[in-house]
């Protein structure tokens, strides 16, 4: 909060800008290359890896492709290459979501999660084709990633400092995880190497990720990132607990608009 407040005058013209600024979501492919950063332990002694981040944006939905590759070494020097490949459909509604997450690990890849989910004012279910016939309630102000993301912004638009909503996103089978967004604060726009993001205000946000326990006090995930009115993240921070990595945005492609003229949803 004081990291907030002292950023004075200036915190409140990025935010204006960012106020002014349409928060639509729009199509883009987006290459990050990742790196150790952060050692905590003796487990992990070397990682780097690639990060591929493609939506497909319809006038209905988004499409989501992402691609994680980790080359990890680890303590007793030997090396351990894990691909992860998620992929979803999500519509603009914010109601209905597709995923499906596949893990290759030595040669072999394995379906981890997979099926589909509705929400709604009173909650929503999960029904999961991986595991076969498994069901998961979700509670009422559930979101899927991209209309997570988009409250994100627009939380940030409004001068917000923080929300903390339920997200599903598909990655495991406990149904929804508890979200704690902290906005550090926004930038005017700025120049970047990358022509459709310097027209753009962004903000930075740490999220972390809990399981939606009594006694949860640690995130079991965490990241920071920059993000921009597009939707688009760059200087993308993983926190994996015992290793965390960095993610430079090194390729962007932002596509034309699916539907120019109409308006993003507010409320998913």
């Amino acid at each position: 909060m004081k990291t907030i407040l002292l950023a004075g005058c200036a915190c409140c013209i990025a935010t204006a800008a960012l106020a002014a600024a349409p928060v639509k979501l729009t199509g883009q492919n987006a290459t990050y290359t990742l790196a150790l950063s952060k050692v905590r332990g003796h487990s992990v002694t070397g990682a780097t890896g690639r990060l591929q981040f493609n939506v497909l944006e319809t006038c209905n939905a988004y499409t989501v492709s992402q691609r994680m590759t980790l080359l990890i070494r680890n303590q007793d020097g030997s090396l351990s290459r894990t691909v992860s490949n998620y992929d979803t459909w999500e519509s603009k509604s914010g109601h209905r979501l597709t995923f499906v997450l596949r893990q290759t690990e030595g040669g072999k890849t394995k379906v981890e999660d997979q099926g589909s989910a509705t929400t709604g004012p009173a909650g929503g279910e999960v029904h999961y084709l991986v595991p076969k016939g498994k069901v998961v309630k979700l509670p009422p102000g559930t979101l899927f990633p991209m209309a997570h993301t988009r409250q994100i912004l627009l939380a940030a638009a409004a001068g917000k400092p923080y929300i903390d909503p339920p997200l599903f996103d598909g990655t495991s089978t406990h149904g929804a995880e508890h979200t704690f967004v902290a906005i550090l604060g926004q930038r005017k726009p700025a120049h970047s190497k990358f022509p459709s993001l310097a027209v753009l205000p962004s903000t930075l946000v740490d999220i972390g990720f809990f399981r939606r326990t009594n006694n949860d006090t640690e995130p079991d995930f965490r990241t920071q990132m920059r993000y921009y009115t597009n939707g688009v993240s760059r200087d993308v921070r993983l926190d994996f607990g015992n290793f965390v990595l960095h993610g430079d945005l090194t390729a962007l492609t932002v596509p034309p608009e699916a539907c120019p003229g109409t308006m993003a949803p507010r409320h998913p």
